[in-house]
């Protein structure tokens, strides 16, 4: 899981791999989608979209996706690409995910502290 705040920029790289082999194996139909739950409901933040590939690298995809200031603080995204194996037909699933922090996480320089929110480092003497 990576982290993020809301009006960042989130990339995602997923390798899909043949299941016999486990070499790299350019999919037809490469898409993705972002969602998140509220309660049990699947709530949808990037319907199935076409996924970039990535040039020269078999396999490889990419996907850039602007976290919106809608989603709520402290939220997990899931980010799924889906292919299907040119060969065997096989539909291969990938999950990447995001946890969208409050802008206060990392208030005071970096290093947490004096804002009420983030890490805070303490030392002790041994």
């Amino acid at each position: 899981m990576r982290f993020f705040q809301r009006g960042e920029t989130a990339d995602s790289k997923f390798t899909f791999l043949d299941a016999e082999t486990n070499e790299p194996v350019d999919v037809d139909n490469p898409v993705y989608k972002i969602t998140y739950f509220d309660g049990a409901i699947e709530m949808f933040v990037v319907n199935e979209t076409a996924m970039t590939k990535v040039s020269g690298a078999t396999g490889v995809y990419v996907v850039n996706f602007l976290i919106p200031g809608t989603i709520p603080e402290n939220e997990t995204l899931y980010v799924t690409a889906k292919g299907i194996h040119p060969v065997d037909g096989v539909i291969t699933e990938i999950e990447d995910f995001y946890r969208i922090l409050p802008p206060d996480f990392f208030s005071g320089g970096g290093g947490g502290g004096g804002g009420g929110g983030g890490l805070v480092a303490k030392f002790t003497k041994p």
